[in-house]
């Protein structure tokens, strides 16, 4: 049987009897007041948690002070959370929609005996219980005189009331803003007496969405603040038009209504309560933004030695950089927080605020984090990707073959080297002291021939720091030219400018070895950031020196060499950003071009390599905000064709320790190759390697394999494919 909409309505009603439910036809003002002043006999009649709503204790120091508040005065209470903030010593205060008194008298002894109190409040039954108690909260506190006063009135005219502009130090409000019509003018008013660094520190019930004028005109929802709750995107177009541009909260908690017939009226809106900090402060943006500043507590408020609660989810524990925003650096410093902060200044721009990503970029910048496995995995998660095995989905694809059938032995020597570039994912520095031991080196050595290998690839590093480097580098030569192979070293050029490093250039010719340098580009300027001041010009004096020794200079026809025998010197391309390099035939003919008019040098080859989000690159991908936008980049420009040529398919690396790796990066990872079965599973070394047990395995996938397999894939050999098309 239907039920006609009258009917129906009227079930929805709040269980409350007609004694209970304020008079409709009564204006707004009037409904609170009675609701208030003589419906409501406590806080224990109210029938949702809306208006003491807080889930957490307040602080400790608001505690205290509560606890010298007289409990005729909290058992009138019904205001949500707990806005009282720090630091009020001295501090003139306004608590707008004070009620009984109770935050006020807390606030009166927050604020000393210099500080001042101002209660606000339209009912006058409240008023009432407020005053009288202020003769004996005067005698607990032991002032000489009141601190506080209450005025009578409305909450939207503090004009009227006698607060003057810009008096004031903190206005607070608790549970009050929803429950008027006029909230853009309360807004208004507050801004208006707000000394310029003034805080207005608010808890109140907001919803998230706009709710119809029946449900927001219901009497009894509106005077358990629900009817008049805030919607969260109104309130900050309020806020705008007021004057707070932006504006943070503190605490957010979900509201729970534990009457039935309310529960089924309101639907599906979802409510919160929430404490707002709005600082007065000027230069603030709309936005967030990330200028890669940091804050760090001096510990120094008196409430709160250890921390400071900036917003819900940030904490400035005393003595550590915290990340912030540029208007939360503003705010700070305005404020009367300022002198407790040491807050560093803007840098460079680095898009949105994200708290978690800026505080990553805090910690890679002071050395306490690195991106690693766990962190790439879960960037990975962010961006709604697969892993790299999933995302190829070809198991034969990802194999290695066994020894025998590889073509390439590439050994780290050293992570020692004269210079600390921006793109190095292995972290290489004059600070390094990694070595690889004589001993294993010879064991390279006799791997290299029990492997049947044709290349030995020695890198570091600066290979050229190692004592041993000139002995490892004429053995490997014999070794590699007796199978028809040959050697590369990796060198940055710089340190051969240097006398007792000189001899290396010749070294190399009469080795036999093909050189490749890491040019990052031809020009100083961008060369020298990435490098440091002079990097171009060293390495140009070398690359000159290598031309005269023969380095280079044969002729090139169609990308090829026309003659094995001549020496090979090759450069590389790093690009300096969180983007993938053009088309390497393109790039190679604008060096030459630009080396030869400009430099008047000579190369072979130009091998384009992508970065990869390791290292200091990972470092300044996090310091920038584009660690998940990069690696989104190396998703999204996957190449199936690029797969099949990735180096780990074809060679081995050795790690200084003498470890086993499928390459460079997994070392970094820390993802040795691993032989055995089951318990019996281990790391495998040269031991291995030299002896011949190294067999067919699957290679070791990870994220950073999506910079092998991007636009034209990357390797040690530069591009993996010629053309995207």
């Amino acid at each position: 049987m239907a039920i006609s909409g009258d009917k129906a309505r009227a079930q929805l009603q709040p269980s409350l009897d007609a004694s209970q439910i304020p008079n409709a036809n009564a204006s707004i003002h009037d409904q609170i007041r009675e609701y208030y002043g003589s419906i409501l006999a406590g806080s224990d009649d109210l029938k949702t948690n809306a208006c003491c709503c807080t889930e957490e204790a307040p602080p400790k120091y608001v505690i205290d002070a509560l606890r010298e508040v007289s409990d005729d005065v909290i058992a009138q209470f019904y205001g949500c959370g707990s806005p009282i903030p720090p630091a009020l010593e001295g501090c003139t205060v306004v608590d707008l929609g004070c009620g009984s008194g109770r935050d006020v008298y807390a606030l009166s002894k927050l604020v000393g005996q210099t500080g001042r109190v101002i209660g606000v409040d339209m009912t006058q039954a409240q008023l009432d219980v407020a005053s009288k108690y202020l003769d004996e909260h005067t005698r607990r506190f032991g002032y000489s005189k009141p601190n506080v006063e209450f005025r009578c009135g409305y909450i939207e005219d503090l004009v009227e009331l006698g607060i003057e502009d810009e008096s004031v130090d903190l206005v607070i409000s608790n549970c009050v803003i929803n429950l008027t019509p006029f909230k853009e003018q309360v807004l208004r008013e507050v801004y208006r007496v707000l000394k310029p660094g003034g805080e207005l520190y608010f808890s109140d019930v907001f919803c998230d969405r706009r709710m119809p004028e029946e449900l927001r005109s219901d009497p009894v929802l509106r005077g358990e603040c629900l009817g008049g709750a805030i919607y969260i995107d109104d309130f900050r177009r309020m806020m705008h038009r007021v004057g707070w541009s932006s504006f943070l909260y503190t605490s957010i908690d979900d509201i729970h209504i534990s009457d039935l017939a309310m529960e089924t009226k309101i639907g599906f809106t979802g409510f919160t309560s929430r404490t707002v900090r709005a600082i007065k402060a000027l230069g603030l943006e709309d936005a967030h933004e990330n200028f890669g500043q940091t804050a760090r507590y001096l510990g120094t408020i008196s409430e709160t030695p250890r921390y400071f609660d900036l917003t819900d989810q940030i904490r400035l524990i005393k003595g550590r950089d915290v990340a912030v925003s540029g208007n939360m650096a503003a705010m700070l410093e305005q404020s009367r927080y300022g002198k407790h902060f040491a807050i560093q200044p803007r840098g460079q721009h680095r898009g949105a605020f994200d708290f978690k990503r800026a505080q990553d970029a805090v910690a890679a910048r002071r050395g306490r984090k690195t991106v690693d496995l766990g962190y790439l995995n879960a960037a990975l998660d962010r961006i709604g990707e697969p892993s790299f095995s999933k995302r190829v989905n070809a198991p034969l694809v990802l194999t290695a073959p066994e020894e025998g059938q590889l073509s390439i032995l590439q050994v780290n020597i050293t992570y020692a080297c004269n210079l600390a570039c921006r793109h190095c994912y292995l972290e290489c520095s004059p600070k390094s002291q990694e070595y690889m031991s004589r001993q294993d080196m010879q064991l390279v050595l006799d791997s290299f021939d029990s492997g049947n290998f044709k290349v030995l690839d020695i890198t570091g590093g600066s290979p050229e720091l190692h004592s041993d480097f000139s002995w490892f580098l004429a053995e490997g030569a014999k070794r590699a030219k007796r199978v028809g192979g040959y050697v590369i070293v990796r060198s940055n050029l710089t340190l051969l400018n240097k006398p007792e490093y000189a001899h290396f250039m010749q070294e190399f010719a009469d080795a036999g070895a093909h050189v490749t340098a890491s040019i990052p580009y031809f020009d100083p300027e961008t060369m020298d950031s990435q490098r440091g001041r002079g990097a171009f010009e060293s390495a140009m004096q070398a690359i000159r020196k290598l031309n005269k020794l023969g380095y280079g200079v044969a002729e090139l026809k169609g990308g090829n060499r026309t003659s094995e025998g001549e020496l090979q010197l090759d450069l590389v391309y790093n690009v300096s950003g969180p983007f993938l390099p053009p088309p390497q035939d393109m790039l190679a003919d604008l060096y030459h071009d630009e080396l030869e008019r400009r430099e008047g040098i000579v190369f072979d080859n130009l091998f384009a390599f992508n970065n990869y989000p390791l290292g200091r690159f990972g470092q300044d991908l996090l310091d920038a905000n584009m660690f998940d936008e990069y690696l989104k980049l190396l998703v999204d420009n996957f190449n199936a064709l690029a797969v099949q040529r990735m180096m780990c398919r074809d060679q081995v690396n050795v790690d200084v320790d003498g470890r086993l790796y499928d390459c460079e990066v997994n070392h970094v990872l820390g993802l040795p190759i691993r032989i055995g079965e089951d318990d019996s599973m281990r790391d495998a070394t040269l031991a291995d390697l030299a002896s011949g047990t190294l067999r067919a395995r699957n290679i070791c996938t990870h994220p950073v394999c999506y910079s092998c397999s991007a636009g034209f894939g990357s390797s040690c050999g530069g591009s993996l494919v010629a053309s995207l098309d």
